[in-house]
């Protein structure tokens, strides 16, 4: 009996040696892996800091574009009001005159359109 308790010893020593390997394996899989999840929290955050740096940055420019949008708009419309005011004087001016009532000559209207070719070719005319 004594010789069938040896071999199961022996066995169990064996088992508990792969066991123990197996385990050890296991073990080196797990740190490696750790590892490897531990170099990817690192670009992960080294990629979130270059997107929030992103999202600071385009934050800025939004605030700085929306800034000049509105002192456009402020532009256009102190334009058009001064259009208007302009327009209004010169109604106020012209209506009690007789001259401005009158339709212009068809040459004058076209040089202020700049539609009369023959002045403006004169004009430039050089005589060799």
């Amino acid at each position: 009996m004594s010789g069938w308790l040896s071999k199961l010893a022996g066995g169990g020593m064996l088992l508990l040696l792969v066991a123990a390997i197996c385990l050890g394996g296991y073990s080196s899989l797990l740190s490696h892996r750790l590892e490897l999840a531990r170099q990817q929290v690192a670009e992960q955050k080294k990629t979130l800091a270059q997107q929030t740096g992103l999202i600071t940055t385009l934050r800025a420019d939004d605030a700085r574009n929306r800034a000049m949008m509105a002192e456009q708009q402020r532009r256009e419309q102190q334009l058009r009001q001064q259009g208007e005011n302009y327009q209004r004087k010169y109604q106020d001016a012209i209506k009690n005159d007789e001259c401005a009532r009158r339709t212009a000559p068809g040459a004058v209207l076209g040089l202020l359109r700049g539609t009369d070719t023959t002045a403006a070719g004169a004009a430039r005319a050089v005589t060799p």
